[in-house]
């Protein structure tokens, strides 16, 4: 694994429609098509909003058919929505994260969440707080980039 950039970022609380997803981390796109297909069903404009994605399990310790996550988005715009199954609304808290940015394909993000876990949190002398999850933020998609070109942030909220 390179040696990454961390940082030390303080961030606002970030308001999301979300859908949930258990199941294996790399499926977590079904929950993403499902919240697309809710958005598109309603006429909302999702340009310029972020696509953001949350992480509550530990796949080392949880058996991949129990992960829990969610599916986000961040719209530029609050849409005026009523809010109906399977979309929720939910906050992401605010507070200290550590940061560090992936580049490259999806499948190395596991790799790149155990060095940020194991490694990277050392250079910052931080402990995380496993209360609150961790998420992703992607700057990109693979309908808009190679694999190779793919960027994600990934943010783990601190103690």
């Amino acid at each position: 694994m390179p040696n990454h950039d961390v940082k030390l970022l303080t961030l606002e609380p970030m308001d999301l429609l979300a859908v949930s997803h258990v199941g294996p981390y790399m499926k977590i796109g079904d929950a993403f098509y499902t919240l697309a297909q809710w958005l598109g069903e309603r006429n909302v404009r999702t340009s310029g909003a972020k696509m953001v994605g949350i992480y509550y399990d530990d796949p080392s310790t949880v058996d991949e058919s129990k992960l829990r996550s969610k599916a986000a988005l961040h719209l530029e715009q609050d849409a005026d929505l009523e809010i109906v199954a399977p979309v929720e609304r939910f906050r992401l808290r605010g507070g200290e994260h550590a940061m560090m940015l992936h580049e490259g394909p999806y499948p190395g993000l596991q790799q790149a969440w155990m060095w940020f876990y194991n490694e990277g949190l050392q250079k910052l002398a931080r402990k995380p707080d496993f209360s609150a999850p961790s998420f992703e933020v992607y700057l990109n998609t693979p309908d808009e980039a190679a694999p190779e070109d793919l960027r994600t942030e990934l943010y783990i909220p601190l103690a």
